[in-house]
């Protein structure tokens, strides 16, 4: 198979220039000559039935377009937010959307649009080379792409400028005598849930010699004990950032040869990023390219972030909201040397793989973007996003350090915790009074404030609680005896009581509650909430 060449560049480069073009001369007033315009919103159509902002009218009639679509493992495409507010106090509420601290929490529509363009183009690309790189190493297929992480799951917020995908690959002829083999803490003798080895079963060393040459030679393929394993550190760091190398190396060599031969200039630039373990690439999407006759603005940086992943199974069990899911679940050779591993002592770190919770994360997602309930959580927790990459901006700005809370948490932590709230007060709980975001927020605060005492945060989907059963019923057992998946592992105790104090002194005042953020009828509610959350997170059998 032939790698990319100047002629896929030129394709590329002008699918992009009219998909541009064409969605900037829609939403701009563009005259000749002018190098300044205004913008242009179409909202004409839309007729409210109460006092709502526009972000929650266009909301509701994103609903109703999506409704029916596929969710889950048949939706593979970036995805717009969705924001609805819902019922609240207007004096609150026109504080936070004023507040420097949230504001305006939506990607602009350009940006998005012009993002998601670039990045498809370059995926494209790349999956096109590495497939050709792949070539010299036998038995090695590039699949596809699974697209992942906000932009996918239509979590982003200010800004287009991070895309999250696995890149599923398969070996020829092994793929069904690859075998999940979960982890056992030596010490503890419990299973460690999260974590794999992947052993080849009934195959001999002598088939993968001469079957799989290269690889063998680059220690993709361990024999321990007298069974054999696949190398996660070996696969990322001898074949796959190998292969990306070359193949960024070939497009940007294509890019000068297309930008010799033709007097249209590529809009894009591409270089890799060492970020380990992702293997991260920046796109850059040039100004003096993008726009047509709106003056010169800034190029654009946009971080293209992926795995390599393998895929184990579907699961054929697990259901939600009566629907089976059929959830993919891939082991990603997420390896990276340092510490990240610090809190599996007895694994053997060339051969850990990580399994991915994400194929039921989307589905589940996906889902709440159809139901309004669901939606207040969810616009909650961009807000709780909003905040941390604006207090992280100011703070790098000034020169300071920003709210201890924000350099703790992740944004994975809050997503986990909004999916705690989704189990609450969706399924568990559902004539619990949700009508908007403030008290949407109220109840991630409590559950945030019980995480940093309790200084655990269990990982729902490997934790073997009564939250997934309760949420999706028939999802796999994991192997007893084990331990539960806790978030918060690697995060000294002291930071997490520090953050406690911020979640105090800073997040909660700066989202406009009061300190002991005052209760009203909800009171009884709230702390049922409260106290399952915290008898969920009880206990010390944690790795």
């Amino acid at each position: 198979m032939s790698g990319v060449t100047y002629e896929d560049i030129r394709k590329a480069n002008l699918t992009l220039k009219h998909a541009l073009r064409a969605h900037t001369e829609e939403y701009f007033e563009y005259e000749p000559g002018v190098h300044y315009v205004t913008s242009k919103f179409k909202i004409e159509n839309i007729k409210p039935h109460r006092d709502v902002s526009y972000s929650e009218v266009q909301g509701k009639e994103f609903i109703l377009a999506e409704r029916n679509l596929p969710v889950g493992r048949y939706q593979n495409e970036w995805q717009t937010p969705i924001t609805i507010y819902g019922r609240n106090n207007l004096d609150w509420k026109v504080k936070l959307m004023c507040s420097s601290f949230v504001g305006d929490m939506e990607v602009d529509d350009r940006d998005w649009f012009e993002s998601r363009q670039v990045v498809d183009k370059v995926m494209d690309l790349l999956k096109k080379e590495l497939r050709s790189q792949a070539e010299k190493y036998e038995g090695l297929l590039i699949n596809s792409y699974v697209r992942q992480g906000s932009s996918r799951e239509g979590l982003k917020v200010v800004k287009a400028d991070e895309f999250d995908a696995m890149l599923e690959f398969h070996f020829d002829g092994l793929d069904e005598r690859i075998e999940q083999i979960h982890f056992i803490d030596r010490d503890e003798r419990k299973f460690i849930p999260g974590y794999c080895y992947l052993e080849l079963r009934d195959v001999t060393l002598e088939l993968i010699r001469n079957k799989f040459t290269m690889l063998y030679k680059k220690g993709v393929f361990i024999e321990k004990e007298g069974k054999i394993f696949l190398s996660s550190k070996h696969l990322h760091v001898q074949i796959f950032e190998s292969m990306v190398d070359s193949a960024v190396f070939k497009i940007n060599s294509q890019m000068l040869i297309h930008n010799i031969i033709y007097t249209n200039k590529c809009m894009f630039a591409l270089k890799r990023k060492m970020n380990p373990p992702s293997i991260n690439l920046t796109i850059t999407l040039k100004a003096s390219e993008q726009f047509f006759g709106i003056g010169h603005l800034k190029d654009k940086e946009i971080d293209l972030d992926f795995v390599p992943a393998f895929l184990l199974r579907y699961d054929t069990t697990t259901s939600y909201e009566g629907v089976l899911m059929q959830c993919p679940i891939h082991a990603v050779c997420k390896w990276a040397e340092d510490n990240s591993f610090k809190a599996l002592k007895t694994a053997d770190q060339s051969r850990i793989w990580v399994v991915k919770s994400t194929g039921y994360e989307k589905h589940i997602l996906d889902v709440a973007r159809e139901n309004e309930r669901k939606l207040y959580i969810l616009t909650a927790l961009r807000i709780l996003k909003t905040y941390f990459v604006k207090t992280k901006k100011y703070a790098k700005e000034s020169g300071g350090s920003p709210p201890q809370i924000v350099s703790v948490l992740k944004s994975y932590h809050l997503k986990q915790l909004a999916f705690y709230l989704l189990n609450y007060l969706c399924h568990k709980y559902p004539h619990f009074e949700v009508d908007g975001v403030q008290i949407a927020l109220l109840y991630f605060i409590d559950i945030i404030r019980v995480a940093l005492m309790e200084k655990r945060l269990p990982h729902l989907f490997f934790s073997d609680n009564n939250v997934i059963e309760t949420m999706l019923p028939g999802y796999p057992l994991l192997p007893s005896p084990k331990l539960r998946f806790d978030l918060f592992r690697n995060i000294p105790n002291d930071s997490l009581t520090q953050a406690l104090f911020s979640l105090e002194k800073h997040l909660i005042p700066d989202l406009g509650f009061s300190t002991r953020v005052d209760s009203d009828l909800h009171d009884h509610e709230r702390a049922r909430v409260h106290q399952d959350f915290k008898s969920t997170v009880a206990g010390s059998d944690y790795f």
